[in-house]
């Protein structure tokens, strides 16, 4: 029975080698076009410092007489001022502080939000679209169907579901349209929320990037404008514009439908439910702004700018791995004016804000730039609406559309983790979604109580139906959540109105699954030899009977073994005894 009682999963997954998603070694990188001096030594803040210190020199002239005294007072002010700690400057800390409060306690521009409207469209449908001061905004959800296994490390992921950046950036340039930006906006989580069940499951994920749930988002910018003759060839004025901004839209998610991506563009609604999940719900002027973070309804945003050290496989993973309620990473995609020598070039600029509960996050990845007194204006940057602030100043990074391909964005959720594999690397895979339908585990009920425990940490609501009530009873009571997890105390039949009627996971144990779940996917557990007569899978996992722990995965991609492994908080839920203690 004890087939779950291994120590911690953090010790066997974190001596990892790289991504498996290599990176050529001719693959162009990006590279700021900015001279280190001038990033430590910003013209705009040298100039002030020297027109201070010269006026201080000459003050101090006029009290003395000795020659060397306001040559003294001038190059301490200087030093002082300008001498980097940590990369920033005296002189740095005080231009943001007074920045910051002169924004804060100043009149705040009042943000023009225009609200989003629906375009119909001539075969059907329609397309959102909001306006963001001068441009027109619409946008593409990537439509990811996960059903196959994901391997971890903490230096990335193993897999082939990333965006394709560099083709993105190609379709700033289409034809007859050129769009203004392109900006990918990728958000998930690694748990549902903050309680018990959920810090359980985020102790076993340690520094792995298993996010679990992931949206992302494609929103296309159109300056009209600068498309004027692509306007007036399809009849000018606002109806031009809108035939526009649809022929660019349907054009980037014919791209990405040819990689394989589908693609699925936003009506007026869906872009403002976009908004509310990326704020957890709140207007934008209705966060409390410090220096260092943004706040509302408990809930702490930090923004941090985003350096091409920390677009890389490990620093992407590192974004991913740190414990949040949400991390949300936003890469800008720009073409380079034609003025600037790297014509063809492609500027990125990116964020990573990570929302958490009680107090801001704090992190130390490498690549990570903080963003002091600018939180608001880092949060506007990464939505998909009009700001109605002084654009954000942030630092954009230079190379061609190839050197996007070192920009590993994954554009679904990996799922729950389930163990790790021979080589140590975490194995995850979805197995309450809507592309995993049924799920078949043979073997003993604490493998079965194990996924649906896990489950429950990611947000499902399970019922389960079963012969043996005491084997399940003392979970759901610890669980301590009827809503989360509930056992149904009569038949099956009787209960499909009631307990179906809000469940994403049905559990079968021992008895055959009856009824109908459209909504809910199912989960029968039964022991080996006994038969599932017409139930066909999405995912089995198969006990090996003979050693404990380790569990074969099967999905329609084929087959990996997993050793199951688990925290003590976690055996203490399923019931299983805590690993003996080496003497």
């Amino acid at each position: 029975m004890n087939s779950t009682t291994r120590g911690e999963i953090d010790t066997p997954l974190e001596n990892q080698g790289d991504s498996a998603s290599e990176i050529a070694v001719d693959t162009p990188e990006l590279r700021s076009d900015e001279y280190w001096l001038f990033y430590l030594f910003p013209l705009h803040l040298t100039l002030l410092v020297l027109v201070t210190a010269a006026t201080s020199a000459f003050v101090a002239r006029i009290f003395t007489a000795v020659w060397w005294f306001p040559v003294l007072v001038a190059v301490i002010i200087v030093i002082v001022t300008l001498t980097p700690v940590r990369r920033v400057s005296l002189a740095h800390y005080l231009n943001r502080a007074i920045s910051f409060r002169g924004r804060l306690f100043g009149k705040r521009s009042a943000a023009v939000q225009h609200s989003p409207f629906d375009v119909p469209l001539p075969d059907g449908g329609s397309y959102g679209m909001r306006w963001d001061g001068d441009r027109l905004i619409t946008m593409l959800r990537i439509d990811a169907q996960p059903r196959t296994v994901t391997r971890l490390s903490p230096s990335g992921l193993l897999g082939e579901d990333v965006l394709p950046l560099a083709e993105l950036a190609r379709c700033l340039d289409q034809f007859d349209i050129r769009l203004a930006a392109i900006d990918v906006i990728g958000t998930g989580s690694r748990s549902a929320g903050t309680g018990p069940v959920a810090r359980a499951y985020e102790s076993i994920l340690g520094p792995l990037p298993a996010v679990a749930h992931r949206t992302v988002w494609v929103v296309l910018r159109l300056d009209p404008l600068a498309n004027a003759a692509a306007v007036d060839r399809r009849g000018g004025g606002g109806e031009g514009t809108l035939r526009a901004a649809t022929v660019a839209t349907r054009r980037v998610a014919n791209r990405l439908a040819a990689r394989g991506l589908s693609a699925i563009a936003l009506s007026a609604t869906e872009m403002s439910e976009a908004v509310a999940q990326l704020t957890l719900g709140a207007a934008p002027a209705e966060f409390h702004e410090s220096a260092d973070s943004l706040s509302h309804n408990g809930f702490h945003h930090v923004s941090y700018r985003m350096t091409p050290e920390a677009l890389g496989p490990r620093g992407i993973a590192g974004v991913w791995s740190t414990p949040t309620v949400a991390s949300t990473i936003t890469v800008r995609l720009q073409r380079v004016p034609d003025s600037v020598r790297d014509t063809g070039s492609i500027a990125v600029t990116a964020l990573a804000r990570f929302t958490t509960r009680d107090t801001p996050c704090r992190v130390r990845p490498s690549g990570l730039v903080p963003l002091p007194g600018n939180q608001r204006r880092a949060m506007l940057f990464s939505l998909p609406l009009g700001s109605g602030v002084p654009a954000l100043p942030l630092d954009s990074y230079l190379g061609p559309p190839d050197a996007l391909d070192r920009v590993p964005l994954p554009i679904a959720g990996c799922g729950q983790l389930v163990g790790a594999d021979s080589s140590g690397q975490g194995v995850a895979l979805p197995l309450v979604s809507r592309q995993v339908r049924r799920v078949e585990v043979i073997g003993s009920a604490l493998v079965a109580k194990q996924v649906v425990l896990r489950a429950v940490a990611l947000g499902a609501s399970v019922v389960v139906h079963t012969n043996r009530h005491d084997e399940w009873r003392p979970m759901v009571g610890r669980v301590g959540m009827p809503q989360a997890l509930s056992l149904a105390t009569w038949s099956a039949g009787s209960q499909q109105a009631s307990s179906y009627r809000f469940a994403t996971m049905v559990v079968f144990d021992g008895i055959a699954p009856s009824g109908q779940h459209s909504d809910a996917t199912v989960l029968l557990l039964h022991r080996h030899g006994q038969m599932a007569d017409g139930f066909a899978p999405d995912v089995t996992l198969l006990e090996d009977p003979a050693t404990a722990n380790l569990v074969t995965v099967r999905t329609e991609s084929g087959e990996t073994r997993v050793r199951m492994v688990a925290t003590p908080d976690e055996l203490r839920y399923v019931g299983a005894p805590p690993p003996a203690v080496p003497a």
